[in-house]
């Protein structure tokens, strides 16, 4: 029965039409008539409910003689991560050969980040080990010692990635720590950053995640928050 499904699995991710739950990957719409005849979904003898990113209900469907079974449900109950590239129309399944070269879902460069973050200016968009980065978040000038930028991800994506820098323009002695936190629970806090400090990465698991905070802490002047810098941010499904 188990090696039976895995060749079921095979050939779904084979077929020419899958049904992913992540995102439709052509650029044209065609339709087709298929049969949704409420077909069950057990693995290992365990009925799964299938749900897309948002929680909604997904069915399997049937096309010509071939059922087709939702991708993030399916890898989701075999333990599988999933990510969908939407520019390269490519689904993961599990480990990546290298990395995903397209978020999801970009935060460098969106225009409601609230009261206290910014887009970083150009002339911020390098750090002192010269590297450069296409865009950059930072907090605003202001003195406030914690800032924090929300973003509401409704369950839809499981990785948060960009770098942390501090702006080469900056000369101050100020400390500065980023700090994430997923439905109120701090899940990542960086080791203190100064303007000596080399650039981190970050890479957080944020599956499950309603509400994002990203906190900016400044063990010293507020101010000086301004020239700390996520470079390339974005959310990966």
């Amino acid at each position: 029965m188990k090696k039976t499904f895995k060749g079921y699995v095979i050939g779904f991710l084979s077929a020419a039409l899958v049904i992913t739950g992540i995102g439709y990957a052509a650029d044209t719409t065609t339709l087709y008539n298929v049969l949704m005849q409420g077909v069950k979904i057990v693995i290992d003898g365990q009925k799964i409910n299938p749900t897309d990113a948002n929680g909604n209900t997904v069915e399997p469907i049937i096309y010509n003689g071939t059922t087709y079974l939702p991708v993030r449900a399916v890898a989701g109950a075999l333990g599988k991560a999933v990510y969908w590239d939407g520019p390269n129309y490519t689904v993961y399944l599990g480990n990546m050969d290298g990395k995903l070269e397209y978020p999801s879902k970009e935060l460098t460069g969106n225009d409601n980040m609230g009261t206290y973050w910014e887009n970083t200016s150009a002339s911020e968009l390098k750090d002192y080990y010269g590297n450069s980065y296409s865009r950059a978040i930072s907090p605003r000038y202001t003195s406030i010692s914690e800032q924090e930028f929300e973003y509401l991800c409704n369950y839809k994506y499981s990785k948060l990635k960009g770098t942390i820098y501090i702006s080469s323009k900056y000369k101050g002695d100020s400390t500065f720590k980023i700090v994430v936190k997923t439905d109120g629970k701090t899940v990542y806090t960086s080791s203190e950053l100064d303007k000596r400090s080399a650039p981190i990465n970050l890479d957080v698991n944020i599956t499950g995640c309603n509400d994002l905070e990203i906190i900016c802490v400044t063990g010293g002047y507020g101010a000086d928050a301004a020239y700390v810098c996520i470079g390339d941010l974005g959310l990966y499904q």
